[in-house]
């Protein structure tokens, strides 16, 4: 049940995402102060929702994230670097 809830969440982020990828070079952007979220942040965010993450790239202030589920369903994530938050998830 978790695994269904979870990949529901994920396929209504990812039916969003087209709109917010236009615009995910500009959410990547540094924040004002310069600091940055740790990608092992991001990565335990993710494990705590039940992820393995097997993959993390910084890259144009985003870490791009690529993970599996329990169920060994693969996604890759975008988070800006400077707020951790996700900007685009979808299934691989």
């Amino acid at each position: 049940m978790r695994t269904i809830i979870m990949m529901s969440a994920l396929l209504t982020v990812g039916l969003a995402a087209p709109a917010i990828a236009e615009d995910s070079g500009s959410r990547c952007q540094s924040g004002a102060d310069g600091q940055t979220v740790a990608a092992s942040e991001v990565s335990k965010g993710l494990e705590d929702l039940g992820y393995h993450v097997s993959r993390i790239e910084a890259e144009h202030g985003c870490y791009e994230v690529r993970a599996v589920n329990e169920s060994r369903f693969p996604i890759k994530a975008v988070y800006a670097q400077a707020t951790g938050e996700l900007v685009q998830a979808r299934l691989r």
